[in-house]
């Protein structure tokens, strides 16, 4: 057997079906059989298989292994030194093409996730669209008749309660409006992309630096919703403070970071800073958010997910 597997190795002949073929010929097996990685080379002689066959693992990582039948016809494991230099290089072959394999696979799977995501997304913004339609609208003109009574009798002794009555009126528009319009994509994100719609962020104490192509509708409105709540927080809750916005790309995956000069916090239990409705939906694309604060020396929020 040494002598015909030195020969072949010579001719740089390593295809496993011949080389099957070879070593349960040499051994006049009845039935022989290679496992490399995922894959099985057989061979079997005329005659029916024995059932009485014996394996040994030759290597692991990747596997190779050998069985043959009968039993007897098994050599002893140093003897397979000879066959395992020739198909060592075929299994490195073939786990390197499961790996890609593998990969493709978890592309395909993100890529099928980011697209339900875009889907979800449309349908959940038609939805606010009727909401704003049924619900706000519906608000606004009630506050629009209380304002024109509220003229009306302006020198009406009740004047008092009928400007609570305003308030209230404006009070319940503005937390109709922030409930239903949380989500809806701003016309500069559809038409410019990211790019465009965090540069019209910037402004006094706000710094924006974006190197980005148009990606995902999915991957483009969870970072700029990330950045604008975190530069609405920063704004709110440290005003004054300065605020840097930058978005890259490397190594096909996308980053944007939103740092400030303020106090900074305590990050609560979740992580996230307050931000797990967004975390949830950078995740449901495979993207990573993290919240770095130190109180007295601001805070950092960075973002990223696979382009």
């Amino acid at each position: 057997m040494v002598q015909r597997l030195t020969a072949m190795f010579a001719e740089g002949d390593v295809d496993p079906q011949r080389l099957v073929r070879v070593i349960g010929e040499t051994l006049r097996a009845r039935w022989c059989e290679f496992t490399i990685g995922s894959r099985r080379y057989e061979w079997s002689a005329p005659a029916r298989r024995s059932d009485e066959a014996a394996s040994l693992q030759l290597r692991s990582d990747p596997d190779i292994a050998v069985a043959v039948a009968p039993r007897s016809a098994m050599l002893e494991a140093r003897h397979w030194q000879p066959l395992l230099v020739l198909l060592e290089p075929l299994a490195f072959t073939e786990a390197a093409e499961q790996e890609q394999r593998t990969r493709r696979d978890v592309v395909q799977r993100l890529d099928d996730a980011r697209w339900r995501a875009s889907v979800e997304m449309a349908q959940e913004r038609r939805r606010l669209e009727r909401d704003l339609h049924d619900g706000a609208q519906h608000h606004l003109v009630a506050l629009q008749m209380a304002i024109a009574m509220a003229e009306h009798h302006k020198e009406d002794p009740g004047k008092a309660d009928r400007r609570d009555a305003v308030r209230t009126h404006l009070e319940s528009v503005e937390r109709v409006l922030v409930a239903t319009a949380r989500g809806v994509l701003p016309r500069i994100l559809a038409a410019e992309g990211l790019n465009g719609a965090l540069q019209a962020l910037a402004g006094a104490n706000l710094s924006v630096s974006s190197r980005l192509p148009r990606l995902m509708p999915a991957v483009e409105s969870a970072l700029y919703f990330i950045a604008l709540e975190a530069v609405s927080n920063a704004q709110k809750h440290a005003p004054g403070a300065r605020v840097a916005v930058d978005a890259w790309m490397r190594d096909g995956r996308v980053t944007i970071s939103i740092r400030d000069d303020g106090p900074g916090f305590v990050v609560n239990e979740d992580g996230v800073g307050g931000l797990s409705h967004l975390a949830d939906r950078l995740e449901a694309i495979d993207g990573v958010l993290e919240v770095e604060s130190v109180l007295g020396r601001g805070t950092c929020i960075t973002a990223s997910v696979r382009s």
